[in-house]
């Protein structure tokens, strides 16, 4: 439940965030309609949607079959036909199978049509492992940061989580928005007042001068956490949460790096073809070479055995190490 917290904020669970947005967004643009599995009476798989399907009815608020092709499709559809529609993908992994309406119709609708046709259309899917085996835990962002006519973005908390889903359901063109399952049952302040987070403009969380930390979502609470145990070692780390990967804020990353002149890069998606690749290669065309190095998983699908699952991870532990080894090896800045 939410609760009164510091004046003019209101504290939220992450799931909160999220049907608050929604429901503003709903009250206020009567064409927009939420699709996906348990979205109706059943308020979501992680209550998400809880309270929107009494208040706004089945006719906006459907329930579909376990297509995912189908349910991005009628997305799609809707969205060029005057809808704005939001699909709503349990988990990540299956978001491959709705690709084809997603990257061959919406991200290319204006661009085909000379702007007759555009593309009102939030795709929110849930990612990263909890428990929940190899085909249900895993990070595919990087695979759409690609995607001409594609914006991407992924909160880290409650406040972002709001802010961002705000904007992305005033986009004219197709979003897809990228929450995490260890994201729920955490909860922040929320500005009481309506408000936006601007999409392609990166946060930064932590002030430093030794070292920029990059990274997004879930993992942005791992990166503070890794901050704070360099900190008792004496480095002072910067961390950044991107929230948006397509566009991504490079001024803001590059301002950092140019300050401490070293990046590190955590993502839960794998590091080949990854973000922090993406990241590391514009801050270096911005500022020549820098040392960098990139935090991820292992290799390896995700286990749904709990010991093996932790194995895979990054974890607060390994950026810690990454940031160690990368320091030692890196000149002092200053040096020739």
């Amino acid at each position: 439940m939410s609760s009164e917290s510091g004046a003019g904020h209101v504290r939220l669970f992450f799931r909160e965030a999220i049907a608050r947005a929604l429901a503003e967004e709903m009250e206020r643009d009567q064409r927009l309609l939420v699709l996906g599995q348990d979205v109706g009476s059943f308020g979501g798989a992680y209550k998400e949607f809880a309270g929107l399907h009494d208040r706004f009815g089945p006719e906006r608020m459907r329930d579909t079959p376990v297509a995912e092709a189908a349910m991005v499709g009628l997305g799609v559809g809707a969205a060029a036909m005057g809808h704005r529609t939001l699909v709503g993908i349990t988990y990540m992994d299956f978001m491959t199978l709705g690709l084809d309406p997603l990257v061959n119709y919406a991200a290319k609708a204006r661009f085909k049509t000379a702007g007759r046709i555009t593309v009102p259309l939030v795709v929110k899917t849930t990612a990263g492992a909890k428990g929940q085996g190899v085909a249900h835990s895993q990070c595919l962002e990087s695979w759409l940061m690609g995607v001409p006519g594609l914006k991407v973005v992924a909160p880290s908390d409650p406040a972002s989580a709001y802010g961002l889903l705000k904007s992305a359901l005033r986009e004219d063109g197709p979003v897809v928005f990228i929450d995490h399952k260890r994201l729920f049952p955490k909860s922040g302040e929320v500005p009481s007042t309506e408000c936006f987070a601007p999409i392609g403009k990166a946060q930064l969380l932590r002030e430093g001068s030794d070292v920029t930390i990059v990274t997004h979502g879930y993992m942005v609470h791992v990166a503070m956490e890794a901050a704070r145990e360099l900190e008792k070692a004496g480095v002072d780390a910067e961390v950044i949460d991107l929230r948006s990967l397509a566009p991504l804020d490079m001024d803001t990353v590059a301002a950092s790096v140019g300050k401490t002149g070293v990046l590190a890069t955590l993502e839960e998606g794998q590091v080949t073809c990854g973000v922090g690749s993406e990241v590391a290669f514009r801050v270096m065309e911005r500022l020549g070479p820098v040392p960098a190095v990139r935090v991820g998983p292992l290799p390896a699908p995700v286990s749904s055995n709990p010991v093996l699952e932790a194995e895979c991870l990054p974890d607060a532990g390994r950026l810690v190490d990454a940031v160690r080894r990368i320091l030692s090896q890196a000149k002092p800045k200053g040096t020739a």
